[in-house]
């Protein structure tokens, strides 16, 4: 899937749909992995197998690298806004998407992470797969901000969590396969 090219002028086609009455396809909600790297690493070809292998790693060197999050998140609708321009013309400004996601694992290697994310780095490249296995970013990844903060409840017998926002603007939603990604057993990336 890539992105849609817009029509320049005022005869654009009409997008091809498919629904089903007898067997509606449906994905369930949920994110469960975010995968971020450095600005200028984006993947060659985000639906080979082999490359996110050889990629994902999260304890070695290299800002090539691509570490690997496990959680619990969401995606909103973005913000977006609307304005009117002349001859009453409408016009869609960008979309200013927020990504949340709940790290519920707060050993000492993933609180250093968390404390480093929090310098003024700049943007990183994200993607992010559903807990049914779909992979969004594209080959490009999203360039965005990451923000994070430990949530420390009062009771007991609640969990530590560090609380992850990934934003970014963009005209579209981020492009969306079946994720290719692996462990190094040949199964899913850990569920």
């Amino acid at each position: 899937m890539s992105l849609p090219i817009c029509p320049t002028d005022c005869s654009s086609n009409l997008p091809t749909q498919s629904f089903s009455l007898c067997a509606p396809d449906v994905n369930n909600g949920q994110i469960s992995k975010v995968f971020y790297t450095t600005v200028g690493n984006p993947l060659a070809d985000w639906t080979s197998a082999a490359e996110w292998d050889s990629r994902i790693e999260n304890d070695a060197v290299g800002a090539s690298k691509i570490r690997a999050l496990m959680g619990v998140g969401d995606l909103p609708a973005p913000e977006s806004e609307e304005r009117e321009i002349s001859l009453g013309r409408k016009v869609q400004g960008v979309r200013k998407f927020t990504l949340n996601f709940r790290v519920d694992e707060t050993n000492l290697i993933n609180h250093s992470a968390a404390m480093l994310l929090q310098c003024n780095t700049g943007n990183h490249l994200f993607w992010f797969e559903t807990r049914d296995h779909l992979l969004l970013g594209g080959s490009s990844g999203i360039e965005g901000k990451i923000k994070v903060d430990i949530i420390i409840p009062e009771a007991y017998t609640d969990i530590i969590t560090y609380q992850y926002t990934f934003t970014w603007d963009a005209q579209f939603m981020p492009e969306m396969i079946e994720s290719p990604i692996t462990d190094d057993t040949g199964d899913q990336f850990p569920t």
